[in-house]
């Protein structure tokens, strides 16, 4: 997934890669991101394809996107704060997983679902809204939660599974750069159900937000949680764990052993 193509800055030709393909759901994105401010690129061979959205067994409401790779031709799969968009994650994982040689390997980064609680977790926009319209709209679009990566790697296929977590807090002056911020990004709601938000509401949202979260400089909090994964194709060469039962090295003794030591220097 190449996003805005913050990662693909990073590379050179001495980072040993040979081929290194860029895509991405958006056409526009695609186009901006291979730019004469990439570095070195002059012994890499650099592809573009665009990801397609298809009707899922000629179903109107279920859409996924489809990968426009053939299997196994991948050692690496990189996407950067892009898989929250999209509409099926584990089938997205699988595809992945399908077009990644043996052995080969998923490194991924997206927004977990406390991303924005601050907006949306029945406080701010929900309060505001609720107060004013007797109800609420979508306007953050779902995010997948960190407890389920885990699992969600594991049945798509991968093993040698990783997962973790970061939370990045931003400070913005008021509600409204936060939100012309994350307009900005690219990363506004793309519900087809969103509710429209006046002037009245979004004020009070503000008020609601600096009054529950407001920091002592008078700005505003933002949280942005980032999960981060890491998923391998499975291949006979990988360690893999031993028989239940073929242990022959006590835990509990060698936890013993160490409070005896432990309590010696003591």
């Amino acid at each position: 997934m190449s996003g805005s193509g913050h990662i693909i800055k990073h590379l050179d030709s001495n980072d040993q890669i040979k081929n290194l393909t860029l895509s991405d759901t958006s056409q526009s994105l695609l186009n901006k991101t291979f730019k004469s401010e990439v570095n070195n690129f002059n012994d890499i061979l650099v592809k573009k394809k665009l990801i397609k959205s298809e009707y899922v067994d000629n179903n109107d409401s279920l859409m996924m996107e489809i990968l426009p790779f053939k299997n196994e031709e991948f050692d690496c799969v990189v996407s950067n704060l892009s898989m929250h968009w999209e509409n099926d994650l584990l089938g997205a994982l699988c595809q992945i997983k399908n077009v990644l040689k043996y052995d080969g390997v998923f490194i991924g980064a997206l927004f977990g679902g406390e991303t924005l609680y601050e907006l949306r977790h029945k406080t701010a926009l929900q309060l505001a809204e609720t107060e004013r319209k007797g109800g609420i709209s979508p306007h953050i679009s779902p995010m997948a939660d960190f407890k389920d990566m885990g699992s969600l790697l594991s049945r798509a296929g991968f093993s040698l599974t990783t997962v973790d977590l970061d939370e990045i807090v931003v400070s913005y002056p008021t509600m409204l750069d936060l939100l012309e911020d994350v307009k900005n990004m690219g990363e506004n709601n793309a519900s087809l159900n969103a509710g429209v938000l006046n002037k009245d509401i979004l004020l009070a949202a503000d008020a609601i937000y600096r009054n529950c979260y407001g920091n002592d400089d008078q700005t505003i909090p933002a949280t942005f949680q980032i999960i981060y994964l890491i998923g391998w194709r499975p291949h006979a060469s990988q360690p893999k764990p031993l028989k239940r039962g073929s242990g022959k090295i006590s835990l509990k003794e060698v936890i013993e052993e160490k409070n005896i030591d432990y309590e010696k220097k003591i």
